[in-house]
């Protein structure tokens, strides 16, 4: 940009950006640069600006450098325009925030004055003019160089390692870890290298657990050498002191890790107390201390990071925090069955600070205990919906009642969701542990917690059922049935009856799965959560029986209600069900269609089984449009990896068995075998009896075609 402009029109650059963040670092490096030592010479101005806080001031600071004071105290522009003028030159003014920016400046008298020397300057046909500047706005009356510099960002990952490695030499796991919650900020991955020539990264890392930004400085109070100390200084900038909704809103943004979302500006508008929400976030953007990412306002890490753990009762009204920790509180306390679509997004978008607002609120003695613990249960039920399973709130949320001694209701609701995080994540194992704790709780407390009680035992039943034990889920649900008739419970008694009717389908026993869904039904009502999940049961009773038809129409209903009730998983069971009625129809176009929708929807939801459901359907598409196809072998393949990532022995039963088809389509009859019989093994340990029929109706015949080819060897011989 700057040998572009050299002659009768010089560049005039702003260096912009948050504090930290190299300004003066890369205005050094333009002015030490052997190009620009070459063509300007000594005529090379680096005037620092940081004591400098009025217009006479920085004209005496520009003398000063210009060699044109000795012992007096101000030089006349006119001294300072000749000198200038005289030859190519090029000047950096170095933090010209502080005398353009001046605190107290409420007319923006200083400014003007400021913004009228700088003119001045950039009038010069001669002089090059680089400033460095915190935030993300060029002084006015200037004609800046386009196209304008962008504001400088953080290091990328390679540069860090770089830096880092010429300061200390010991770069590793851990100094990547903390470069990463610096968010590789230039002047923090500067301080803590050269906090690494005498300590560990491994100690670094630790002391950054405990103390956070506060131990990062390598000397006295300034900007260069203590990360505090610079982003204290953008935040007690003139700007920000100027508009009293700034810091507020600094606060606020700095509770939530992802951002505001432009959508909740809009809602929290007319509920935040005595906040111009707009003007302040656009003075925080002025001063770099937020940005702008994909519709979201963001502080920087290390700022977010300064004013949750240093400064946050400076920052945001008791008041105001309520309001937002409530709006929050609210977002948690939707069932994922009864949003909207527009909630759901909302929601969706709102995870990671919903999050942690509710970890805030465990932590502070919530006047509400048994609201914060309902809507974390609800949350963590629509975190597992959309795939995530992470079990760290739940978990702490069940310390938290621990240490409180809070009433066993709510201790046992938590162990359930518990447990059914564990049950979508295939880690059975666990999810009995929690389940049985739950159990456990309930018997001490049955004639309180009746329907509790059948509850967990009907998560238990379903636990069981994964494990193949289906003769004790099958009296687990029968149990959690007696409960719910005990105490009218309408709904638990149609979720019972639903889970019935699946153990029947894996006993294949029809006429008794279709009596369980049908009960299921008329005791859902017009409920929304469930009707789902029976219209499917029904559909795959009525594809069994061959009747297409009916069955297409029974998951159609199935998609219509899991949409209806944001179930991401049964929609996603419901377009792969359609997709093996179009491929037994041979409407193969819309069999793929379907599958599609269907590993779309469970790859989102990171749900391995059913990755696994979808890979096998499109191997038996393939197979049946071209037996000899390389493609279907593939699937197969692929969907026995996601089987046994996910322990499900039965459909690893029905891998083997697809692939022994395969084998014996190509006449592999020896490799057939093997893996017919493997199949036999794993539907034996599933207890299902179709898996194991079938299996040994296959492996007859290979016997049989191998028997007769041992026959026509001897023969031949």
């Amino acid at each position: 940009m700057i040998f572009a402009n050299v002659g009768s029109n010089p560049a005039r650059i702003a260096i912009l950006g948050p504090g930290g963040y190299g300004k003066t670092t890369l205005a050094n490096a333009v002015l030490t640069d052997s190009r620009v030592r070459e063509h300007f010479g000594d005529a090379r101005y680096f005037v620092p600006c940081e004591s400098v806080f009025s217009p006479d001031a920085l004209l005496v600071e520009l003398a000063k450098t210009l060699g044109l004071l000795k012992e007096a105290t101000s030089a006349p522009w006119s001294c300072i325009r000749d000198e200038l003028d005289s030859k190519d030159c090029i000047l950096c003014l170095d933090n010209f925030e502080s005398p353009w920016d001046q605190v107290g400046d409420q007319d923006g008298h200083i400014r003007d004055s400021v913004e009228e020397l700088l003119s001045r300057v950039t009038e010069l046909q001669r002089t090059t003019l680089l400033i460095t500047m915190r935030g993300t706005v060029r002084p006015a009356r200037t004609k800046w160089t386009k196209p304008f510099l962008p504001p400088l960002t953080s290091l990328d990952c390679d540069a860090t390692r770089r830096v880092w490695e010429d300061i200390a030499d010991n770069y590793d796991d851990s100094a990547e870890k903390l470069m990463k919650a610096v968010d590789y900020v230039p002047l923090a991955v500067s301080l803590l290298a050269h906090l690494a020539q005498a300590t560990s990264p491994e100690l670094l890392l630790k002391e950054w657990n405990e103390k956070q930004t506060e131990f990062i400085y390598t000397g006295q109070a300034n900007r260069q050498s203590n990360l505090e100390y610079s982003i204290q200084l953008s935040i007690d900038s003139g700007r920000m002191r100027a508009n009293p909704f700034a810091k507020e809103m600094l606060g606020i943004v700095s509770m939530l890790p992802d951002g505001l979302h432009i959508n909740i500006v809009e809602r929290l508008k007319g509920h935040l107390c005595n906040i111009d929400i707009s003007s302040g976030l656009r003075t925080l953007q002025e001063c770099s201390l937020i940005t702008m990412i994909e519709k979201r306002h963001r502080a920087h890490p290390v700022i977010r990071n300064f004013c949750n753990y240093r400064i946050s009762h400076n920052l945001v009204s008791q008041e105001n925090k309520d309001i937002v920790r409530q709006f929050y509180l609210k977002l948690a306390s939707m069932h994922p069955h009864a949003l909207k679509a527009e909630q759901w997004n909302m929601l969706l978008l709102q995870v990671n600070n919903t999050k942690a607002i509710l970890f805030d609120l465990l932590k502070l003695d919530f006047s509400e205990p048994e609201e914060l613990i309902k809507s974390i249960c609800t949350f963590t039920s629509f975190c597992t919906s959309i795939g995530d399973n992470s079990d760290k709130l739940i978990s702490q949320t069940v310390e938290f009642l621990q240490q409180k001694c809070a009433p066993m209701s709510l201790l046992i609701s938590c162990l359930q969701q518990w447990g059914l995080l564990y049950y979508n994540t295939y880690n059975f194992e666990k999810a009995e542990q929690k389940i049985k704790e739950a159990e456990n709780l309930c018997k001490a407390s049955l004639n309180e917690n009746g329907s509790q009680y059948a509850k967990t035992l009907q998560i238990l039943g379903k636990i069981y059922l994964q494990k193949n034990n289906i003769l004790e889920a099958k009296a687990l649900f029968q149990k959690a049935l007696e409960l719910h008739e005990q105490s009218n419970d309408i709904r638990g008694q149609g979720f019972n009856y639903n889970e019935l009717g699946s153990i029947y389908l894996r006993l294949n026993e029809l006429d008794e799965a279709e009596t369980s869904y049908q009960m299921a039904l008329k005791k859902l009502g017009n409920r929304v959560s469930g009707q789902g999940d029976v219209y499917l049961g029904l559909g795959t009773i009525y594809r069994r029986q061959n009747k297409l038809n009916e069955a297409k129409i029974s998951f159609k209903k199935a998609l219509k209600w899991h949409k209806h009730a944001n179930e991401m998983l049964g929609q996603a069971n419901d377009y792969e069900q359609l997709g093996h009625i179009y491929n037994l129809l041979d409407q193969y176009e819309e069999a793929i269609d379907s599958y599609d929708k269907a590993l779309d929807l469970y790859t989102y939801a990171n749900n391995i089984l059913g990755q696994g459901d979808v890979c096998m359907a499109f191997g038996d598409l393939y197979f049946s449009v071209n037996k000899l196809d390389d493609l279907a072998e593939d699937c197969y393949w692929h969907a026995l990896k996601f089987y046994k990532l996910s322990n499900n022995i039965l459909k690893q039963g029905n891998a083997f068995q697809r692939l022994g088809r395969v084998k014996r389509a190509w006449l592999h009859m020896q490799d057939a075998e093997t893996l017919f019989e493997k199949a036999l093994t794993m539907h034996k340990r599933a207890q299902d009896p179709v898996g194991q029929k079938e299996d040994q109706q296959y492996l007859n015949e290979v016997l049989s075609h191998l028997a007769e080819m041992n026959q026509s060897s001897t023969l031949l011989k």
